[in-house]
């Protein structure tokens, strides 16, 4: 997990430079996230909804030049798998001034360059192999649009400013509430500790977005029970109670999911939530050696149903309906 660029826990990062490859990958899959998705409708109320998931002309017209061969049902792009593809890459690392340096693994000394041969090969439909993807396209559907990007570095990864107009912002919140480790550099892992019903400390400047994309997870997982504060960080004396990490993270659900509901006009704003990414901390969760952790490893896991001994899947898959 790498540290925001900024140390302030509050500020919005606007204009990062990424590699136009990795852009693309991630833009494409935001947009047709926003066309595919069921979004928190399905849990606040169906019939706000409606006029929103009614699909228009224009949208069909997109969603033709997204995907090949769906059905009326439409196709879950999701569900897939990795395929190689010589093809690619479209470019050398060097040959991007926009990658950012963490991003560089030609430069910090990777030697083989597998890792970048591969597409993504939905199971239902087929996405266009030959065809850039139509940046354009995206941009002009959130001209005028605000779209926020809140979490940890899994967001940030996906964040980028444009033109036409088209703000797209990242606001570091691991927690999503207020802690003591909104500065991801100055703070201990043990030591984290979630104010309890603090969402609006962060939340205030998410107000007016058009669409949200949240995400949290990670941070929360270092250890079987997490610090909870009953109070403010300013108290002189704290009242902080230990509680089991699948009880503090669902705290952390309920409260955006209360703040979404309070705070966010479903007529005028979509609401995404990015779920966990496997882990791959133990060499031995793919048939490596015991004690041996992802060095020098560079081959991909190829198992669908791979998630890491060190996932825990239960905290997210909950019944949203249940954790409302």
């Amino acid at each position: 997990m790498k540290p925001p660029p900024s140390s302030s826990s509050s500020s919005i990062l606007r204009k990062t430079r990424l590699s136009p490859l990795i852009f693309t990958l991630l833009a494409f899959i935001v947009f047709v996230t926003i066309l595919y998705s069921e979004d928190f409708s399905c849990i606040f109320s169906q019939h706000e909804y409606s006029s929103l998931s009614g699909p228009s002309n224009s949208i069909s017209r997109i969603k033709k030049e997204v995907a090949i061969g769906d059905t009326e049902d439409g196709c879950d792009i999701f569900s897939g798998r990795w395929v190689r593809d010589d093809s690619k890459p479209m470019y050398e690392e060097e040959e991007c001034p926009y990658i950012q340096p963490q991003s560089t693994c030609q430069e910090h000394g990777r030697t083989d360059k597998d890792y970048q041969h591969w597409r993504w090969q939905p199971h239902g439909c087929s996405l266009p192999r030959n065809v850039y993807f139509n940046a354009t396209l995206m941009l002009e559907t959130l001209r005028g649009k605000r779209m926020f990007y809140v979490g940890d570095s899994l967001n940030r990864g996906q964040y980028i400013s444009m033109d036409y107009n088209a703000t797209i912002e990242f606001y570091w919140a691991p927690f999503l509430l207020e802690s003591n480790a909104d500065d991801a550099v100055v703070h201990r892992i043990s030591d984290r500790v979630v104010r309890k019903g603090s969402i609006n400390k962060h939340g205030k400047n998410w107000k007016g977005a058009d669409i949200v994309v949240f995400n949290t997870y990670l941070w929360w997982m270092t250890g079987l029970e997490f610090k909870i504060l009953q109070g403010s960080f300013e108290d002189e004396v704290k009242d902080i109670a230990k509680v089991s990490t699948e009880d503090a993270y669902q705290m952390g659900m309920k409260s955006m999911l209360r703040w979404v509901k309070k705070n966010m006009d479903p007529k005028k704003t979509r609401v995404f939530f990015t779920s966990m990414s496997p882990s791959h901390q133990k060499s031995i969760d793919w048939g490596g050696e015991a004690n041996k952790n992802y060095y020098n490893e560079t081959k991909m896991i190829e198992d669908p149903n791979y998630w890491g001994s060190d996932s825990r899947k239960k905290h997210n898959e909950s019944d949203w309906t249940s954790v409302w």
